[in-house]
């Protein structure tokens, strides 16, 4: 079976320049360096203010999500520099995040993220922690942290997830579903929940994952998924700041059904919204530029 041309954005990795396993290497290379440099900035958390058992203060907060957001130019670098990708191509098929649709689906994700909060309130789904530690003592410092920093923390999980790894599975296996399916399983092993320890959030998560691939995939870039994330991480903390309940959210083990079965709903909402969106504006999908910086001469890229 020939080859797609052009390519879809889950096969942007694959190019003639460097070897397909490379991927694999590339992987391990960022999991290596996102593990060195979170345990350097989560230890000089640490040493400077240690949070108590089951809670997490505005500073454990913006450790955390520096320890993610490393991810971004992890990512980058290692696709430009281990497999010569042309800059760009990892935020979306037209060589850059597509700001103006960024913004679009933004406003999509927040607006239904409201929703769901009024659909909690008035059918009175069950929450993470009980709700009644009142305002959180940091509350403000941890709302700054969340509006400062949670929309690039939730970028650096796309840019891997679905960004590089996306990508690491397309150029090994031609099917945007495996490579969908793959990425998905492996963003929920990432958070650590397993079906057998808590069915309910291991759905969460793995919808989640499921979804936002599908949108990558869809829409030739990493714009959805960021939206949506970034859009359910800072009204997710901004409602635990309100209701002392940051480290629940955070250290979340399960999740009561109810919760489960709105957010399910919410992501498949904006997945519909954003399809209809894209169809709409008719998004490209596929890639018209050189899939690597400096072609081999002579050599025609696939």
């Amino acid at each position: 079976m020939p080859e797609e041309l052009p390519p879809r954005y889950h096969r942007l990795l694959r190019n003639e320049v460097t070897p397909s396993a490379y991927v694999i290497l590339g992987a391990f290379t960022i999991f290596a360096g996102w593990i060195f440099t979170s345990l350097v900035i989560l230890s000089v958390q640490q040493v400077i203010r240690k949070d108590p058992e089951g809670t997490v203060s505005w500073f454990g907060l913006l450790a955390t999500n520096l320890s993610l957001i490393v991810l971004i130019p992890l990512s980058m670098l290692v696709a430009q520099k281990l497999n010569r990708q042309a800059p760009g191509l990892l935020s979306s098929v037209t060589g850059t995040l597509r700001w103006r649709w960024l913004g679009w689906f933004a406003l999509a994700a927040v607006l239904l993220e409201l929703l769901m909060l009024g659909v909690i309130k008035v059918g009175g789904v069950e929450l993470l922690g009980d709700g009644t530690g009142g305002i959180a003592p940091d509350a403000a410092a941890v709302i700054a942290v969340t509006l400062l920093t949670s929309t690039f923390q939730a970028a650096g999980e796309e840019y891997f997830f679905r960004g590089y790894l996306l990508q690491a599975v397309g150029a090994l296996v031609r099917s945007s579903v495996v490579a969908v399916l793959v990425t998905t399983v492996l963003f929920t092993m990432a958070h650590g929940i397993w079906p057998w320890e808590s069915p309910a959030l291991f759905l969460d998560r793995f919808a989640f994952g499921l979804i936002a691939g599908f949108l990558v995939v869809r829409t030739g870039g990493l714009e959805a998924a960021i939206a949506i994330h970034a859009a359910n991480n800072v009204v997710t903390f901004v409602y635990a700041a309100l209701t002392d309940s940051v480290g629940d959210s955070l250290g979340a083990a399960d999740a009561p059904w109810s919760l489960v079965a709105v957010d399910v709903a919410k992501f498949a909402a904006f997945g519909l919204v954003v399809l209809w969106l894209a169809r709409r504006a008719k998004l490209t999908t596929v890639c018209s530029l050189p899939l690597t910086a400096a072609p081999l001469p002579g050599k025609k890229l696939v």
